[in-house]
């Protein structure tokens, strides 16, 4: 039986910002003290806390940090007296926060950005996986409706994948599923959506007519069918694929494209397999391909 750990999971790194943290307060704290004791004489340093959060723009905003800062410093030095090295090394210090913040918001938002982009992707192939594919096709549906143009999705099915695991083991096969899912990525566009739909299923979002993503199925069919995995004592071996694509209609819902797209690839499966059928269209009908 796996047992969670009992501490708190928490993003790499943490535990360590104690100390930043603690700094920034603690300088917040004393300017905002002086801003409230010595109104007067004080009250450039109001500016502080915005001159802080300049850094989250990056290099500019922490130059820009360090010229307000100082121009803050500038204003309040002939009122108080304070020596002008007092003064720098406040300014120095300032600075130095400023970096620290800026710092850690670097590495929040890279933490967040790879947490992101892992609840995205299916972490066997890399490709979208099905839940950013569902949200992405009713996203492109609404938007072909609202804007026009055309859309087409295009579905996969490896063919008798369960032998291959059956015969060399699913290790074996999760070795197969990386090379198909590397492979669809090599071959699709920059516009297209690819994403593992399920076991040994993928689908492919084509923004454009059914002929061109019937072309980009073919391409990705051929593609497939050369792909020989090493499954022990010198011998390698691979399966082809089966696909169906179907065209958006205007009115349809999602669902509807997605099940039209699923019959195109039962007619694939029907007619010997390792090949492209595309639903509803006459001139097309006939499985292309092997």
């Amino acid at each position: 039986m796996i047992t969670m750990p009992s501490r708190t999971p928490t993003i790499d790194g943490e535990h360590r910002t104690l100390g930043p943290s603690v700094l920034l307060v603690g300088l917040l704290a004393v300017c905002t003290a002086a801003t409230l004791i010595q109104p007067a004489t004080f009250w450039p340093l109001m500016v502080l806390p915005i001159a802080f959060s300049m850094p989250l723009a990056g290099f500019p905003g922490l130059a820009f940090a360090g010229i307000v800062s100082g121009i803050a410093f500038g204003a309040v030095e002939d009122r108080t007296g304070i020596p002008v090295a007092a003064l720098v090394v406040a300014w120095c210090t300032t600075v130095a926060a400023a970096l620290l913040v800026g710092a850690r918001y670097t590495k929040v938002y890279r933490d967040y950005e790879r947490i992101a982009g892992a609840s995205m992707r299916d972490r066997l192939t890399g490709l979208y996986n099905f839940a950013y594919f569902s949200d992405a096709l009713r996203r492109e549906c609404l938007r072909t409706t609202r804007y026009g143009g055309s859309l087409s999705l295009v579905l996969l099915d490896l063919d008798g994948f369960k032998s291959f695991n059956d015969t060399y083991g699913h290790a074996t096969g999760n070795v197969l599923l990386a090379e198909v899912g590397a492979v669809m990525q090599e071959n699709r566009r920059g516009t297209d959506i690819v994403a593992r739909f399920g076991g040994e299923e993928f689908a492919l979002l084509v923004p454009g007519p059914a002929s061109m993503a019937a072309e980009a199925a073919e391409r990705i069919r051929v593609a497939i069918s050369r792909i020989a995995v090493d499954v022990g004592n010198g011998e390698v071996d691979g399966r082809t694929i089966s696909a169906g694509v179907a065209s958006f209609v205007h009115g349809d819902s999602p669902d509807a494209l997605v099940q039209q797209a699923d019959q195109a690839l039962y007619l694939s499966k029907r007619r010997g397999r390792n090949r492209v059928s595309v639903s509803g269209a006459t001139e097309l009908r006939d499985a292309v391909g092997a």
